[in-house]
């Protein structure tokens, strides 16, 4: 028998397929450009739109690591970002029409983000609104607003509902290995032409695009960063400790390769940081009382004799990574390098903040006017006569300070500094209590969240930061072990023991007569 449901459902298939593939046809008639490649990648959200609403939060852990850029739409946002907006979207429909289905309830780190975003939102509306050049505005520095409520929003799409137990080993990939997929971007130079159009979704950086390209030459960033992905996750994964155990000697080998190529992109930020991650959690793990410390001290002892006659003839990024260690050699011209690269950050610092009093009560916000290309294009700030050469005045038009105290005071003033420090003290309380109290199975991860939310905080304060990517930051790392803790952990009371054999009841007192 016929069953007319189901008939119904294949009618409707093919009245959407069919024209869908003679449209298909015939744009693929003409050769492919960006516009044809743009409508594919629309026509495939929509086919797979079914897929996407009910796997909709997996796709949200693996879009949040993965650096893939959709170029198809206006702006070419982040894959971060599209995958925040559609799973928080989801998800509040699923609360809508399922009353079981509830968001995990965290006060603590709700309301500092919440402030966060109407402090950003009034800051906005008072220096010049949200403007978008990709849209046609008059104004510009949207984007960074769009960024930052983004990265609000990521915090309340991880908490939708809390990760399977079963699941936590597939969810820690999801979360931590698609950054390995920045590699391709580094691959734009080797790619044959025919397949130069995966970097419209990986784009390159500009090192990898200018001419000469040579490895231990040219800054592979990419590269270097899937490395540190790769090597990240092995340790969250086994922690230290399972690291350098002695019956599985190819992990500490494995680690240490991947641990050096991240010095292929030549950033000393990242060797910093790898160097605080490692160090704080081998004594988060108690293992400087152990017999591993002794093993750890000969090892840096014989790789710091081994480096000193060497470090001048390693790679070019490897010196530049290594440039601000003490006691080392380098080549002249990667002194030069690092130097310069200091020096800029250094001048438009000293520039910039004297004018950081007078944005305290009302930050200036993201807004870019044509007065503020104008002002800055000037050359000098007023009532300092300090001119800056092209570089640093288009990192000052666009707010990129290269420092996390100026990237907070400068746009949102003292109530930018109220919301850092109250996201950074929730995110510390939260990881901190999921890293003492949580289940061992996930205790190597909770403490990496720990150290990582501590070294980040470290970092924008006294190395390099953007306040912004650190908002968000601190929203996608709690959030992530929130939804694995199940909520914030606390200790755990012990059951009070029921006996096996009950005792035997007493018998009354029996009263003498008067």
């Amino acid at each position: 028998m016929t069953n007319p449901a189901r008939a119904m459902q294949m009618l409707i298939t093919y009245a959407v397929c069919i024209p869908l593939a003679i449209f298909v046809g015939y744009l693929l008639t003409d050769p492919l450009d960006y516009g044809t490649m743009g409508l594919f990648g629309l026509i495939a959200l929509v086919l797979a739109s079914p897929l996407f609403i009910r796997y909709h939060y997996p796709f949200l852990i693996f879009g949040l690591g993965c650096p893939a850029t959709c170029f198809f739409l206006v702006g070419k946002p982040p894959l971060a970002q599209v995958v925040v907006l559609l799973s928080l979207g989801i998800a509040v429909i699923e609360r809508t029409l399922n009353t079981e289905k509830r968001f995990i309830s965290v006060p603590s780190m709700t309301w500092p983000l919440l402030y966060t975003a109407a402090m950003a939102l009034f800051t906005a509306e008072m220096t010049g609104g949200i403007g978008l050049h990709a849209l046609g505005g008059d104004t510009g520095g949207g984007k960074k607003y769009i960024g930052l409520f983004i990265g609000v929003a990521t915090f309340f799409a991880l908490i939708s509902r809390p990760i399977p137990k079963e699941k936590r080993g597939l969810y820690l990939a999801l979360f931590m290995l698609p950054g390995a997929l920045g590699v391709i971007g580094d691959l734009f130079p080797f790619l044959p032409s025919p397949l130069n159009y995966i970097n419209l979704i990986f784009p390159p950086s500009q090192q990898v695009m200018a001419d000469n390209v040579a490895i231990g030459v040219t800054r592979f960033s990419s590269m270097g960063g899937a490395a540190g992905a790769f090597a990240i996750y092995l340790i969250a994964k086994h922690s230290i400790r399972g690291i350098l155990r002695a019956d599985k000697p190819f992990r500490a080998l494995l680690v240490m390769v991947l641990l050096t190529l991240t010095m292929l992109g030549g950033f000393r930020t990242v060797l910093i940081g790898v160097v605080m991650t490692l160090t704080m959690l081998f004594f988060l793990e108690g293992l400087y009382r152990t017999r591993l410390m002794l093993v750890v001290i000969f090892g840096l002892v014989i790789g710091g004799a081994l480096l000193v006659p060497f470090s001048d003839k390693l790679p070019y990024t490897f010196q530049r990574a290594m440039s601000f260690i003490p006691g080392l050699k380098f080549d002249p011209q990667v002194i030069a390098d690092a130097q310069g690269s200091r020096q800029w950050r250094e001048d438009m610092w000293r520039d910039l903040w004297p004018k950081v009093p007078q944005y305290l009560l009302l930050g200036k916000g993201y807004a870019l006017s044509r007065e503020d290309f104008e002002y800055m294009g000037g050359g000098n700030f007023e009532g300092l006569g300090v001119g800056l050469d092209a570089s640093q005045q288009g990192l000052a038009i666009a707010g990129d300070y290269h420092s996390g105290p100026l990237s907070t005071l400068m746009p949102f003033g003292i109530w930018g500094a109220i919301s850092y420090l109250w996201v950074a003290l929730a995110s510390l309380f939260i990881t901190y209590r999921n890293f003492k109290y949580c289940d061992p199975q996930v205790k190597p991860f909770n403490a990496f969240l720990f150290v990582f939310t501590v070294q980040s905080i470290i970092g924008f304060l006294l190395l390099v930061g953007a306040y912004s990517e650190a908002i968000g930051g601190f929203a996608k790392t709690v959030g992530f072990s929130i939804a694995l803790n199940w909520g914030i952990c606390g200790p755990q009371t012990a059951p009070t023991p029921v006996p096996s054999v009950k005792p035997l009841p007493q018998p009354r007192a029996r009263l003498l007569p008067a």
